[in-house]
């Protein structure tokens, strides 16, 4: 079966905003979180300082529709795809909307992967996005996994 992934990143358009950026993500992904499944959407949302980068993957017709939504979102401006693409499976499966904020990053790995995403978001590659949040994704599934150390 074939699925299309998008790519794409954008500025945060603050004088959109009608909450703190914190609380505008958590609105965001409750509602992106909800469409996604709905829709058979599965993805990535990243927070690089001033910029969103996000993967989009699932049926074209859905990333298709999925997308132009986004580009009206008056939240951001300045959205520019960085990758299109057709594939056989889905590099977030079980992911309706997976997010990781760069400058929360205290992992020296993710800490090199995010620097450059943050530091030049316009140059900022396919690769080096899918990188990013593979890992991080990789990462915190892990940590979710881990059993918590009981304190004393």
């Amino acid at each position: 079966m074939s699925i299309t992934r998008l790519s794409y990143r954008s500025r945060i358009n603050f004088s959109d905003m009608t909450l703190s950026l914190d609380e505008e993500v958590d609105r965001l992904l409750a509602v992106a979180r909800r469409n996604n499944i709905r829709d058979g959407l599965t993805g990535a949302l990243l927070l690089a300082g001033n910029s969103f980068f996000q993967v989009l993957e699932g049926e074209c017709g859905a990333v298709e529709s999925t997308f132009a939504r986004i580009v009206d979102d008056t939240r951001h401006i300045g959205c520019q795809i960085i990758d299109r693409r057709d594939d056989t499976t889905r590099l977030l499966p079980g992911m309706p909307m997976f997010f990781a904020d760069a400058l929360d990053s205290h992992d020296g790995v993710l800490s090199n992967l995010y620097i450059p995403i943050c530091q030049a978001p316009d140059l900022a590659s396919y690769d080096d996005l899918a990188s990013a949040v593979i890992f991080s994704a990789a990462r915190q599934a892990r940590l979710d996994t881990q059993p918590r150390a009981i304190s004393a």
